[in-house]
């Protein structure tokens, strides 16, 4: 399938269009709105059919074609609204732009959303960020994500569509999703992105970083120079310490679910979780976990950091085991607290003491959101001063 309008960034005054997938796999949708809606042909150049305001219009795929309340078109449509200041609806969520419905399968369609980046970026912002903090720290998550955007679009030209609207890249909401805040932000920094050596940076930015953000190398392999470990400030997220309690019995059995057992567990061998920056075979600057090995009466078995955090549902990498002692504090503090590894009997309790939410890499949302409290009136642009922060060695750089 040839994909889409190729995005482009080329053109300096230009603003560039995003593909954003909505669905895949869907054999039927019902999209409406505000005003007439316009169905163009497969070659998006021939205006075919209107259809009036605030009825719901049936699209189904049919034999590798698309069919619009019963009229048979091709493997490819575009639906749009005849307004430019009204949006489609799908199921309850409003889009700007046009949707694209291709067929990509006998009974199988896919659903993209081609929409302007900065348009794009206003239902990513209040998304990704808490609309009610500082204008700086939206305006750095408004530059994140444009480059973020741009860094994966040219990264996916030949794809049928450039960006996911989950975790997976960064969410998204539509139009049923925008606030005022964040759109000011999103305006205010309009074709502003990062940049290393003149190429857009792969911007990556988590929740909450714990107190320091994590070297690319020690969470992906790739080691990538504007993407090192600084320490953070985040005394207000409320994932800047947790504490999570198992037994050991419920330890083992999670294991064993995950195709991990050792049988009956003697001890756990990781080093201790101290004050970053660390330096130790097996966790990260920010003392993320790398591996830690499972020590049992069958054997040993060594988990990487993000495995063990899937297999424990926990919210970061950023963790230590405390067996049958539940920490002293819930903050970070220089001195090394004892660490117990070993257990002892069967009834054993593990206290899980972590810092942080998500993989620990690029800016720190709610680092950012601490960082703003600072700025003054006189501090002006002083998102920039944020992402220089996070990313190292970076240029700040309008495109357009």
């Amino acid at each position: 399938m040839t994909p889409i309008r190729k995005s482009s960034i080329d053109k300096k005054d230009t603003t560039p269009y995003i593909r954003v997938l909505l669905r895949e796999q869907c054999q039927q949708i019902a999209v409406m709105s505000r005003a007439r809606i316009v169905v163009g042909d497969d070659k998006d150049t021939t205006v075919d059919t209107f259809f009036p305001a605030m009825v719901r219009v049936p699209i189904m795929v049919k034999n590798n074609n698309i069919v619009v309340d019963k009229k048979v078109y091709g493997p490819m449509i575009t639906v749009q609204s005849i307004s430019a200041n009204e949006a489609i609806s799908i199921d309850g969520q409003d889009y700007r732009g046009s949707i694209f419905f291709i067929a990509t399968g006998p009974n199988s369609m896919t659903m993209i959303n081609h929409v302007p980046l900065e348009e794009y970026l206003y239902g990513v912002v209040p998304q990704e960020a808490i609309p009610s903090w500082p204008m700086s720290a939206l305006e750095a998550q408004a530059v994140a994500a444009r480059t973020y955007a741009i860094y994966t679009m040219n990264n996916n030209k030949n794809k049928l569509y450039d960006i996911q609207p989950t975790t997976k890249n960064q969410v998204y909401g539509g139009k049923s999703g925008e606030y005022t805040n964040t759109t000011r932000a999103v305006d205010a920094t309009r074709g502003v992105i990062i940049r290393y050596n003149g190429r857009p940076i792969n911007a990556l930015f988590h929740s909450d970083s714990g107190g320091y953000t994590e070297n690319s190398e020690n969470v992906w392999g790739t080691n990538l120079p504007y993407l090192q470990g600084v320490k953070d400030e985040n005394q207000s997220a409320p994932t800047a310490t947790w504490l999570v309690s198992i037994s050991k019995k419920q330890l083992e059995e999670k294991l064993y679910h995950a195709g991990k057992s050792v049988g009956t567990l003697h001890s756990i061998q990781l080093s201790p979780l101290v004050a970053p920056p660390i330096y130790t075979i097996d966790r990260g600057v920010s003392g993320r976990i790398k591996s830690a090995v499972f020590i049992g009466s069958k054997g040993h078995v060594t988990i990487s950091g993000d495995a063990l955090m899937a297999i424990l549902g926990l919210k970061s990498t950023l963790f230590d085991f405390y067996i049958n002692h539940k920490p002293t504090t819930m903050s970070w503090d220089r001195k090394q607290e004892k660490i117990y590894h070993t257990f002892t009997k069967n009834n054993d309790m593990i206290y899980i003491k972590g810092h942080g939410c998500g993989h620990g890499v690029g800016l720190s949302q709610w680092g950012a959101a601490e960082m703003a409290k600072r700025a003054t009136h006189e501090d002006v642009n002083f998102y920039k001063t944020i992402l220089r922060h996070y990313y190292t060695g970076v240029s700040i750089d309008t495109i357009y």
